[in-house]
């Protein structure tokens, strides 16, 4: 039976939160922020203070923090801390009135009250409480931000904020997700060693937003992620696109043995099933794949397979319908091996 662990709680609230603002990508930052500086107490006004820059600094390109929309020519959807920050930018309130106000309708009565909610349910154990107008942090967010994986929690955070911005400002916009602007490049560090061929889009900003989906594991031979490489599962020579759909995170090597070869149908089984569990989370990655797989799971189904027989005549990867680098354990402990060299070399010439 599977138990949860702080982790999965964490990742299951930042992936597959409603979200109708970004305010709990905001929060998840600043709790990581404090956390990974072992700070457990903080008073609200501090906090609120950082909140105000940190979404000031958000905004300033116009990037939208609520999901907004057109009644009777009106713009509705304004975030309570954008109108904060526009209201002290115009100097029609002093800092401490916007920090005031951001305090009590942002975050007292908004996202501090709604963080731990998954599903419309109240995670079992919380990362923090509020008292006597602090915020304190308890040891499931202290001992999650100092896990060695805790900056790839933190991109994660911030690819989603991310793609919500990018949702909320182009609401009606036809573009695909696999043409997210440049300006969301290399903003979090990643190595995202994306081998790119003509025609193709610099797929690097999708690897936050696929990673939490996969829970840090290699689409192919399920191992923790590193020298990370988007996949096109079935080949882009096939289809010529880079739809999020068809698109997988992988290892360096994984990929480059799967090359244009065509997967073995388990893979594209396992594909579905992700493209089902993305749809559980909010705009706009479950706008863009009803968009373009279709509204009902027997549509979705039937184009991804219906595309699998593109490539019908593709020489099979592994040469076998049962070839599984999952359950290959030589190709495994190889892979591995790849991991720690590397590492050891890193270490060797610091």
């Amino acid at each position: 039976m599977f138990q949860p662990t702080s982790k999965d709680f964490w990742r299951g609230i930042v992936l597959y939160g409603r979200n109708q603002s970004t305010y709990k990508l905001g929060l998840a930052e600043q709790l990581l922020y404090y956390a990974d500086k072992n700070i457990s107490k903080i008073p609200l006004e501090e906090f609120g203070d950082r909140w105000l820059s940190r979404y000031a600094d958000r905004i300033k390109n116009g990037s939208a923090q609520g999901k907004r929309r057109f009644v009777n020519g009106k713009e509705i959807g304004i975030t309570s801390t954008e109108r904060q920050i526009e209201l002290y930018s115009r100097d029609e309130i002093s800092r401490e009135v916007a920090i005031k106000g951001i305090v009590s309708d942002s975050l007292e009565h908004m996202v501090l009250e709604k963080f731990h909610t998954l599903f419309k349910r109240k995670i079992p154990e919380p990362f923090f409480e509020v008292r006597d107008h602090n915020l304190l942090l308890n040891n499931n967010l202290l001992d999650l931000a100092n896990n060695s994986q805790s900056k790839d929690l933190n991109k994660e955070v911030l690819g989603r904020w991310d793609l919500l911005e990018y949702g909320f400002s182009k609401p009606d916009s036809d573009e695909s997700l696999t043409i997210i602007h440049d300006d969301i490049m290399n903003n979090h560090g990643l190595n995202a060693n994306v081998t790119l061929k003509k025609k193709r889009k610099t797929l690097t900003p999708l690897v936050p937003i696929l990673n939490g989906y996969q829970h840090g594991k290699c689409f192919y031979c399920n191992n923790d992620l590193f020298d990370i490489h988007v996949d096109h599962v079935i080949p882009w020579k096939a289809l010529k696109h880079d739809e999020i759909w068809n698109l997988a995170l992988a290892h360096e090597q994984c990929n480059l043995n799967k090359t244009d070869y065509r997967p073995p149908k388990r893979f594209v089984q396992k594909l579905i099933d992700r493209n089902e569990s993305v749809l559980k989370s909010d705009l706009p990655l479950k706008e863009e794949l009803k968009k373009v797989l279709g509204v009902t799971p027997e549509v979705r189904y039937q184009k991804v397979w219906d595309s699998y027989s593109l490539v019908k005549d593709y020489p099979i990867w592994g040469g076998s319908e049962k070839f599984n680098p999952a359950n290959d354990d030589f190709y495994r402990r190889w892979l591995m091996s790849l991991n720690d060299s590397f590492w050891g070399r890193k270490f060797d010439n610091v």
